[in-house]
């Protein structure tokens, strides 16, 4: 591993090598951002499939944070087994406790970064997004993100900016401007760092994601940080009540689209790999579920092709009546891809 640190004349400490990955699902590319730097040789679909994100659907109540669950300390949990442990800070603050945070979490990135250790956070350019933060200097974070190649979108993030999702690219800073926009006295504060640990084998890794996976989607519904979250066929079930009563934004439908087209195309491609990986596992039950994602990933390319992410924001949805009847076919899908793989953790060890 080659991740020597360059101070730059301007006195930056930057990160080498610490690349953002450009998943759709922004905390599992911080993850895979991670795992790269570090060398550890999975997959981006190993990733997906051993945090359990591959398999889950979670919808805010609200309907516009495709990014906002599942909650992040159950993927870092999870993380672990595959050979990476995560530490860091994340908590809703206001006031003076907000800015106590900020200058925290000031002092934990710099002691990490200036260790060799990667560091990425949520909110610190985009909101509902993680980005990756290689480089500081006297002033603040330089991240890359969903963002990097605009027009100053590499800028300084001053480091009392973090939490409040004030991306420094000329797009960004035009649209504030435009809408009014004040900062807040409060927010999220969630940033991290990583180092490398010997990962679990996979067959203990595999069933402590499936029992995450299945929990969750029993539960149905959960409440994290004062919000309540939709799973699985509850999320399914109020995606189609909200499509019914024209109270779905075409946006955020298209962000949510994009992260579980992704994630279904990684099940497909992980659960291959298990197989091969570890044969002991029931080859019928993995091969079934392999036939299922499939079909529920051929739904999810339609939905991606009808609802596209665009710039500015289309709210109204075209189409409904098809779209509704792609969802009712995928809730059907689920339901049966999270039976086998209900019949797959039963059998393992």
């Amino acid at each position: 591993m080659q991740d020597d640190i360059l101070l730059d004349s301007n006195k930056t400490v930057r990160l080498e090598n610490y690349k953002f990955s450009g998943l759709d699902a922004s905390l599992i590319g911080a993850i895979k951002s991670v795992i790269d730097y570090y060398e550890i040789p999975v997959s981006t679909s190993w990733i997906y499939g051993m945090t359990g994100y591959a398999f889950l659907h979670v919808l805010d109540e609200g309907l516009v944070k495709p990014n906002a669950g599942p909650p992040e300390q159950e993927i870092f949990k999870l993380a672990r087994n595959i050979g990476v442990e995560i530490n860091g800070l994340h908590v809703y603050a206001e006031g003076e406790n907000f800015k106590n945070l900020q200058a925290e979490a000031w002092e934990k990135a710099r002691v990490a970064l200036n260790a060799k250790q990667p560091v990425f956070a949520k909110n610190i350019d985009i909101q509902n997004q993680t980005s990756i933060v290689y480089a500081y200097d006297d002033i603040g974070y330089y991240t890359h993100s969903w963002h990097t190649g605009y027009e100053h979108s590499e800028d300084v993030i001053p480091w009392n900016s973090l939490g409040l999702s004030l991306c420094p690219c000329i797009n960004c800073v035009n649209s504030r401007k435009a809408s009014g926009y004040e900062n807040p006295m409060g927010g999220l504060i969630s940033l991290h760092w990583a180092n490398p640990i010997e990962a679990v084998d996979e067959m203990t890794a595999f069933k402590e994601a499936l029992t995450y996976v299945i929990r969750l989607n029993e539960e149905g519904i959960y409440n994290w940080e004062g919000k309540t979250y939709f799973v699985g066929q509850k999320a399914y079930e109020r995606w189609l009540t909200a499509m019914e009563n024209n109270d779905i934004n075409k946006y955020y439908f298209s962000l949510f689209v994009e992260i579980l087209n992704e994630g279904r195309h990684h099940a497909i491609t992980f659960l291959t790999e298990i197989k091969e990986k570890v044969p002991s596992i029931n080859e019928q039950l993995i091969d079934e579920a392999i036939s299922t994602y499939s079909e529920i990933s051929s739904r999810y390319k339609i939905l991606n092709s009808m609802y596209p992410y665009e710039e500015p924001p289309v709210v109204e949805m075209k189409d409904k009546e098809q779209c509704i009847a792609i969802v009712k076919e995928l809730m059907s899908l689920e339901e049966k891809a999270m039976t086998t793989l209900k019949e797959i953790h039963a059998c393992l060890p």
